[in-house]
């Protein structure tokens, strides 16, 4: 039987790529993807089928030399897209073996309808225990889509067990079966994909945390409704690169180093110098006009030495760092800075300074350690302008949880460390969020990056990257922004020169003046 679609159909074609940026919740998706549909003359079961076509797309794309196909298929509209897959693949000559984690599991709707096609063209359903995933060049996987609630049950366990065991490249249809759509937790186990290629729009959680590791290589086919469906929902957050971000405007002729700020930045405790050369340097690299380093007295000779460009503070006590703030156009808070008394003095005397004085300060490592601190004996202050750069770690801290809490849903975690402390919150890790105190909770998510900046001192690079932005203008979540796909953007060029293992964050100070001057 012949399938209505033809396969030249291009369901990957946008007609606006800004809106393969945005986010959408699956509640959203299951909402609105009918009515877009409808509004182009394509009923429910011609989408189930562009979804298919993509997904056989994909399969010719990116893995031309797999002949024998596993199709995982459970009894949602997921499967649905998976007999449909199955049926194109073997209309194209492939070798294509259906399994289902319940075979006799009844069926509804166009699942069911997809199901009919596949056994009319003498199409068989294996339970999935039979099969060895490993004999296949390809499975794919279309278990459990986006309508998942609670956790799985233990059957579905033992398949995705098996899945993640074997050898084979493993394509996912919508989202990796077992993860959560909306915050990329697994639900208590995920299938993890080489490749996903999910349907109508991006879901939050294949971007962020844990997530990005379960779709491996993310691949929107939009199954041409993109128009009509994002006029329809409501974005959850929104997908930036440096690639998308707006060109920062060219100099003026008659600049000079006062134009593009002067920060100061404070931390480098005794023993920890090296966290503050990285920001300060950073900054400088980032354009930063003028950069000046308060840090203990035992460090300052290693500050000295680690860059000629760096002004260093060597005055000591509350009027020298009053002196330092009143030169300032911008702060640095925490990298290096130790929760020591001398760190105590140093962040107390400096929030004091910035409760009463409006300056913007990027507040990182022990600076964010101390903040979790005061909020816990109710010493609450919010800051004008303010930037907060936690990890997993930090993040748990400033909200009284674990760090397991935190990763089960970054969205919430970085609106809620916004709202709790009035401020930018920018939520380190594999798909950083950047958020800020508003009503609709809309965040940023940062689509650059590597696992290969996992690694010390980048974090102190990132804050000095912010810092030098927000030194030359930039509103605080527009430095957050810029910052972080900069940073980001930096770590991906050294991995792509130099591979991802070994690199440290220094590798970064050329590649940020390069990005920013767009070589």
């Amino acid at each position: 039987m012949t399938l209505p679609l033809q396969l030249n159909e291009n369901v990957f074609e946008k007609t606006d790529v800004s809106l393969s940026y945005n986010l959408i919740r699956a509640e959203q998706v299951r909402q609105h993807e009918l009515a877009a549909a409808a509004s182009l003359n394509c009923g429910s079961y011609a989408l189930m089928q562009r979804a298919g076509a993509a997904a056989l797309q994909c399969i010719q794309a990116y893995y031309p030399l797999a002949q024998k196909i596993l199709v995982l298929v459970g009894s949602g509209n997921n499967g649905g897209d998976g007999y449909i897959v199955a049926s194109l693949a073997r209309q194209q000559g492939l070798n294509v073996i259906v399994a289902s984690a319940d075979p006799e599991r009844l069926v509804k709707g166009d699942a069911l309808q997809a199901r009919a096609l596949w056994l009319h063209d003498e199409g068989m359903i294996f339970d999935s225990n039979e099969p060895d995933f490993n004999e296949f060049d390809l499975v794919v996987d279309a278990l459990l889509g986006t309508g998942l609630q609670g956790v799985i049950r233990p059957p579905m366990m033992s398949i995705i067990e098996k899945i993640n065991r074997c050898k084979v490249p493993v394509l996912s249809l919508d989202v990796p079966s077992g993860m959560h759509s909306d915050t990329g937790a697994a639900l208590p186990l995920a299938v993890e994909a080489q490749r996903t290629v999910t349907f109508v729009a991006i879901k939050p959680g294949s971007v962020t945390g844990v997530g990005k590791h379960y779709c491996g290589q993310l691949i929107l086919a939009d199954l041409a409704i993109a128009k009509p469906f994002h006029a329809m929902a409501k974005s959850a957050a929104q997908l930036i690169s440096w690639s998308t971000l707006a060109r920062l405007s060219q100099r003026q002729n008659h600049a000079n180093k006062g134009n593009f700020g002067r920060l100061v930045c404070f931390g480098g405790n005794q023993g920890m110098a090296g966290a503050i050369c990285l920001t300060a340097t950073a900054a400088l690299r980032s354009g930063a006009g003028l950069v000046k380093v308060f840090c203990h007295e035992h460090s300052q000779a290693l500050v000295a030495n680690s860059q000629r460009e760096i002004m260093l503070n060597t005055a000591t006590g509350i009027a020298a760092i009053k002196a330092a703030l009143d030169w300032s156009t911008c702060v640095v808070l925490g990298p290096g800075l130790g929760t020591d008394a001398w760190s105590h003095s140093i962040f107390e005397h400096v929030l004091a300074y910035l409760s009463h004085t409006a300056k913007p300060v990027i507040i990182d490592a022990d600076g964010l350690n101390l903040l979790a601190k005061k909020w816990q004996t109710n010493q609450r202050i919010k800051l004008p302008a303010c930037v907060l750069t936690p990890h997993p770690g930090e993040a748990a801290r400033l909200l009284g949880l674990t760090v397991q809490e935190i990763e089960q849903d970054r969205y919430a975690a970085s609106q809620a460390i916004s709202a709790r402390y009035g401020a930018v919150c920018v939520l380190k890790g594999a798909g950083t969020i950047i958020s800020q105190a508003t009503d609709d909770g809309a965040c940023l998510v940062c689509a650059d990056g590597n696992p290969g900046m996992a690694t010390a001192g980048m974090g102190d690079v990132l804050s000095g990257v912010i810092g030098a932005m927000l030194g030359q203008g930039m509103s605080a979540v527009d430095a957050a922004s810029y910052g972080v796909c900069l940073h980001a953007n930096a770590g991906d060029r050294v991995a792509s020169d130099y591979g991802q293992r070994g690199m440290i964050a220094s590798d970064l100070f050329q590649p940020l003046r390069a990005i920013l001057n767009y070589r």
